[in-house]
């Protein structure tokens, strides 16, 4: 069976999940198979977009094919200089207490090599709602309890959105669940032992202030927090490209790249076509392992995926007639240098 792309002949509109947002270039995040099948049931449709066009969607055009080939150059693009290699391994050996910096001030460098990378990151913004009892002091009035109205389930209550892909927490009432029941402390009496006179004389109860009662939040109360509520959290998963270079990928952790593209919407789709297979599969991958992960205990607000080229380079250099190398990476200009010839000795 010939695999089909969502690239032309299919209005973005009709595929629940996709959003007026979604854009030609966006179209690199591709829907399920059997969503596609019922796109392309004409084979002349016309998408509804301006600038749109109509072609065949079983196969995408040459001229489609090579949309993402400008982003493969940027892999060879170098994005630092000799003297910005030269002040970031200055720095480097400055933050280190045994290593000398004649060598960082007087080094030869012979060459820089780019060895730029993809990473990709897939974020799913996800709220989970649970429920706990809570109680305060009751001094009278209203009692907002089940005989006003049913109360609502914890995902009727309406909350104002968190901010997206940033963690959160807030404590939020559930309505008409409210008691009033005999305080637990001081089991109705308003006052308690006093454990310093070991009962010889009395304290006003600090749970019901006297009153023997307390105002009981009834079993759905509905929070923002961890186990006890409901929380908003952003859930990431990456995936770097290893190139073998001797340079571990790992401390790409700390640092950011130059961003190739982003996919926003309530649920995106796997990017497909990219020119680095790797991030293809992983993005498909990822996406699934949230969707099996997430979508049963709590519901995804918003995913994004992003593409960046992470740039690292690495510097040969002379120092007393020997080579050497050390690498440099990230936007932020970050050293990796395993072997620096300028450490002391030290003697235990």
């Amino acid at each position: 069976m010939q695999r089909k792309e969502f690239r032309d002949g299919c209005d973005p509109m009709s595929i629940p999940g996709t959003s007026d947002a979604y854009t030609a270039y966006e179209g690199a995040s591709a829907p399920p198979y059997e969503l596609m099948d019922n796109c392309f049931t004409h084979e002349n449709m016309r998408m509804t977009d301006a600038g749109s066009k109509s072609g065949r969607a079983e196969q995408l055009p040459h001229k489609e094919q090579e949309e993402f080939d400008p982003y493969q150059r940027h892999l060879n693009i170098l994005y630092v200089s000799e003297q910005d290699v030269k002040e970031a391994l200055l720095h480097y050996v400055s933050s280190k207490h045994f290593y000398r910096s004649t060598p960082a001030k007087h080094m030869k460098v012979q060459n820089i090599v780019p060895l730029n990378t993809y990473r990709y990151r897939l974020e799913t913004f996800t709220e989970l709602r649970q429920t706990y009892r809570a109680s305060e002091l009751y001094d009278g009035g209203f009692i907002d309890s089940c005989d006003v109205a049913p109360p609502p389930a914890p995902w009727d209550v309406e909350v104002d959105p968190p901010p997206l892909f940033t963690d959160c927490e807030m404590h939020i009432p559930i309505p008409h669940t409210y008691s009033v029941e005999k305080c637990p402390d001081c089991k109705g009496r308003g006052k308690t032992e006093c454990p310093a006179c070991r009962g010889r004389g009395k304290k006003t109860c600090s749970a019901c202030n006297g009153s023997g009662m307390t105002l009981q939040e009834g079993f759905q109360i509905c929070v923002f927090c961890g186990g006890s509520g409901s929380i908003g959290k952003n859930n990431i998963s990456e995936h770097v490209v290893d190139k073998n270079s001797g340079f571990p990928i790992t401390r790409l952790q700390d640092v950011t790249g130059k961003g190739l593209f982003t996919d926003e919407h309530s649920l995106i789709y796997p990017i497909i076509n990219f020119p680095e297979p790797s991030i293809n599969e992983s993005s498909r991958a990822c996406i699934e392992q949230h969707r099996m992960q997430f979508a049963s205990e709590s519901r995804i607000l918003m995913q994004k995926q992003t593409v960046e080229v992470v740039p690292v380079s690495k510097v040969e250099y002379e120092w007393k007639g020997k080579l050497h190398s050390f690498f440099v990476y990230g936007n932020e200009k970050k050293v990796y240098a395993k072997a620096y010839p300028g450490k002391y000795c030290s003697i235990m």
